[in-house]
């Protein structure tokens, strides 16, 4: 018995239609950590006959897409590789596209026009990770929003001049809260509602957290997640020590730490709080290195060893890198000949020393879990170059030089 498709009831078709075509299903995984997500649909299905053309579009059509038009070419290379936004599509056929619900346009008024602009398209479930893009960079680079100008579009692509909901629009708009400082900024189109532009334009002109700011909301979520922790709610503990390093513009995804902003840290010293007078950048590593112990230790008490011990050795060999970028990855070798670092950040004054100790100390302890002996052996050496009288470790150091194994281990 032949089976033909167009028998199906329609709203089963609908749903294979919806199934091939919508955004959701597109979307692809990200193929490594330095790329992002990326979109397949898969429009042969458009091709197959009229009646299925007909309905299979109505399906598409239902995709809420995003045009960004900008002179500068290499913006979108940036919201690509940087921003880590998905890109559905990009050059002339990006230039083509009508089918947007809202057109993004950036450039800047006193700069010499290009006369060509490069657009993409992107989702809508994408439009925040634009934005947050964009405040992180111009954070990063004091004074670039007051030189740029946007302007906002929302039409309905299918039907001209009609309403778009509420919802959609504040979907739409919401996102534009975090650019602030704009040279000029307009919306309109689509019977922009007067509630809410005004609610967005509230939003834009409050100003950024300051540093000091930022360090007291990061220590009140650490400070939580500590409290979590003790009461044994692991999950909300890992949590609240995510959203302490997002306070610091540090997104936590998965097993990757994106570090953004840096210039907004460099170059002042806080005003107040418990850090008064201290150099912000150092304040701002010292923060990291305690969240950083902190999910170490939250994954110990879950016993999850390959987990704290990945937080733990990737940390230590970054920060190795710094001061002695000739190793790799491995944390073996001989402790008094390969790991002269060590000592050498703690002469260099590094502002963390104590909760570096912790991470290495922390990290030991996953090692030995995980019988990495030799591993174990470096770590607490090292944890004691910065914690010397520390009492957990000298009791590790004494448990291990009584080991015969751990002996035999240190000198192969």
């Amino acid at each position: 018995m032949t089976f033909r498709f167009l028998d199906l009831p329609p709203e089963i078709r609908d749903q294979i239609y919806h199934n091939i075509l919508c955004c959701e299903n597109a979307r692809r995984p990200p193929v490594d950590d330095d790329n992002p997500a990326s979109y397949h649909f898969d429009l042969a299905i458009l091709r197959t006959n009229r009646q299925v053309h007909h309905e299979s579009k109505k399906a598409f059509q239902d995709n809420i897409f995003i045009k960004i038009t900008t002179p500068w070419s290499e913006s979108i290379e940036h919201i690509s590789s940087e921003g880590r936004v998905p890109i559905i599509t990009l050059g002339p056929s990006a230039e083509a596209f009508k089918s947007f619900h809202l057109w993004i346009f950036i450039d800047a008024p006193a700069a010499p026009p290009r006369g060509t602009n490069y657009s993409m398209v992107i989702c809508i479930d994408d439009l925040p990770a634009f934005t947050r893009m964009w405040r992180f960079s111009n954070l990063n680079h004091q004074g670039l929003n007051p030189h740029l100008r946007l302007k906002l579009t929302l039409q309905d692509p299918h039907v001209s001049d009609r309403k778009i909901p509420k919802a959609l629009q504040t979907r739409l708009l919401k996102p534009f809260g975090l650019i602030k400082n704009l040279h000029s900024f307009s919306v309109h189109g689509a019977k922009l509602l007067p509630s809410v532009e005004d609610s967005l334009r509230k939003e834009q002109a409050t100003p950024e957290p300051s540093p000091e700011e930022c360090f007291v909301t990061a220590t009140t979520l650490k400070d939580a997640g500590n409290i979590s922790l003790q009461a044994q709610d692991y999950a909300a503990a890992l949590q609240y020590y995510t959203e302490a390093f997002a306070a610091i513009h540090i997104t936590v995804s998965g097993r990757k730490r994106y570090v953004h902003a840096d210039g907004f840290y460099s170059g002042r010293e806080l005003t107040t709080g418990a850090y008064k007078g201290q150099p912000t950048a150092f304040v701002r590593i010292i923060f990291r290195v305690k969240l950083v112990a902190n999910f170490i230790q939250t994954y110990l008490k879950m016993e999850k060893w390959e987990e704290a011990r990945f937080w733990g050795k990737r940390s230590i060999v970054m920060f190795r890198a710094n001061l002695d970028p000739h190793h790799g990855d491995d944390l073996e070798g001989d402790f008094d000949s390969d790991w002269e670092w060590v000592k050498l950040s703690v002469s260099m004054g590094f502002p963390a020393r104590n909760e570096m100790g912790k991470v290495f100390y922390r990290t030991a302890v996953a090692s030995r879990a995980l019988g990495y002996k030799k591993e174990e052996w470096n770590l607490v050496h090292a944890a004691r170059v910065y914690l010397p009288f520390d009492q957990a470790i000298q009791a590790a150091l004494k448990k291990m030089e009584e080991d015969v194994g751990y002996g035999a281990a240190a000198t192969s």
